[in-house]
């Protein structure tokens, strides 16, 4: 559904954007064409041919008064010169452009133009030499008979460009209203193409809101759902975990006596795995007590100077007797000197014990566990490394995930909470260090964490932190 309407939407735009650009075309050649009906009704060649008319007529009636000396030569000469401006103005600039756009003949004002530079020495002549009254009308029979002819010429150059601009103003208002009518239907077009568009966006706004509230309320079942798992684990870890201490207790004891007053192999290797499973038990039952503490936040660290390299022989004594039980061994590669860190020794210890525990449980039996302690610039850096069937690569982003095992297809000795690592993210989180891992399928793993070391004590002092190094954090 979701796909559908994306398609919808891009097709839509894609007509949308056409539309817009049909539209500015359409008002670009309205444009143009309304810029050329301005030219022509701002100049107006009609009115200025009309003007050329009257000048021509003008023209000869002051070359007739002149001759009889009515008028001065140089009216005449004058009356020539506006004459001849009229004749340019409509061969030049936008008026020529406009009688071209016409398609007029302009031969007449080409003949008139010809025969004003044959007339221009003549009106010179006639306006500057003295003349007698003979002389005077003989030459103005000849420049009126040079300017014969021309007025029906005009008449009819005027008559065809009154024609053609009665014919471009009907053809601009037919076209103005073809593209008033296309403009009109363009722009419903645009606004319903535009409403279209909206109501999908909004339609896929509310789909995208109710996808969203759906994800939160399966967010909050599954948290919903998580804390309600861990509330009843804790609640049946906290009933388990007191009668289960006294078993153990009990076990102990009754080991104890049955080894000093009884031979039979069978009872001891019978209370042994019921020790061993006990102890399983109870761990598994701790793993779930300090999840729960550390996802309400009731974990308290004690901060203080501690020696990590007395923290890793700590753990790995603590840890040896059951890996002893595996047949695994540990070897640990420390450093010469101590390397003091401000952290809670017994947490270091509790995320120690979970990868030295795992590191024996994944390896085969007679081989080596390997830790190590090793200083990195202001950090401390300590590592378990095993020889084990290593961390399948599709399940190693979520290895630190609570309830997360690694091989959960795995009985007997293999089999866990699946808490111990999420527990060990959460410590290092709340005592400033870092955690992590490196493994191969088939070849191991190698589990490390990392704190910072103090600083080395300057000169005079002779212990880090001054007085109490002791902090609390909840």
């Amino acid at each position: 559904m979701k796909r559908k309407i994306r398609v919808i939407q891009v097709l839509l735009l894609v007509l949308f954007v056409g539309a817009v650009v049909f539209g500015i075309g359409v008002i670009l050649k309205l444009s143009d064409r309304v810029e050329g009906i301005q030219t022509a009704e701002q100049s107006d060649p009609l009115w200025i041919g009309s003007q050329l008319q009257f000048e021509m007529l003008r023209l000869e009636r002051e070359i007739s008064e002149a001759a009889w000396g009515f008028k001065s030569a140089t009216d005449v000469a004058l009356r020539f010169d506006i004459a001849w401006s009229r004749i340019t103005i409509l061969q030049e600039g936008k008026l020529a452009q406009v009688i071209k756009t016409f398609n007029i003949d302009q031969s007449v004002l080409l003949a008139l133009e010809d025969r004003f530079e044959t007339l221009e020495p003549l009106i010179e002549e006639f306006a500057t030499q003295d003349m007698t009254d003979g002389m005077r009308q003989q030459r103005a029979e000849v420049l009126l008979e040079a300017l014969e002819g021309f007025d029906v010429s005009l008449r009819s150059f005027l008559l065809s460009l009154a024609q053609a601009k009665t014919s471009s103003l009907t053809e601009f208002r037919t076209g103005l209203l073809s593209l008033s009518h296309a403009i009109a239907y363009l722009g419903t077009t645009i606004l319903v193409l535009f409403g279209i568009f909206i109501t999908l966006l909004f339609l896929e706004l509310r789909f995208a809101a109710k996808r969203a509230r759906e994800m939160r309320a399966l967010a909050e079942e599954a948290t919903s759902a998580s804390r309600l798992k861990m509330n009843f684990m804790s609640v049946v870890s906290h009933e388990l975990r007191t009668p289960l201490t006294s078993l153990l207790g009990g076990l102990a004891l009754l080991k104890a006596r049955m080894r000093n007053a009884t031979e039979d192999k069978t009872a001891l290797k019978l209370l042994d795995v019921a020790s061993r499973n006990g102890d399983r038990l109870l761990a598994i039952v701790n793993d779930i007590l300090d999840a729960q503490a550390l996802s309400e936040g009731k974990v308290t660290v004690r901060r203080e100077p501690t020696d990590l390299v007395e923290v890793v022989e700590v753990a790995v004594e603590g840890c040896r007797p059951y890996a002893d039980a595996l047949g695994v061994r540990y070897e640990i590669s420390k450093a010469p000197d101590k390397l003091l860190a401000l952290t809670d020794s017994a947490r270091v210890s509790q995320v120690l014990n979970n990868f030295l525990s795992n590191a024996a449980k994944f390896t085969s039996s007679g081989d080596v566990v390997t830790v190590s302690l090793k200083r990195i610039g202001q950090k401390a850096r300590i590592e378990v490394a095993d020889r084990g069937i290593g961390i399948p690569l599709e399940r190693q982003k979520d290895i630190f995930s609570a309830f997360h095992q690694i091989n959960p297809g795995t009985t007997g000795a293999n089999k866990s909470s699946g808490l111990g690592l999420s527990i060990a993210k959460q410590l290092m989180d709340l005592l400033g260090g870092d955690v992590g891992f490196r493994s191969i399928e088939g070849t191991g793993s190698t589990f490390w964490i990392e704190l910072d070391l103090m600083p080395e004590p300057r000169g005079g002092d002779n212990q880090w932190p001054p007085q109490n190094g002791e902090i609390d954090h909840d």
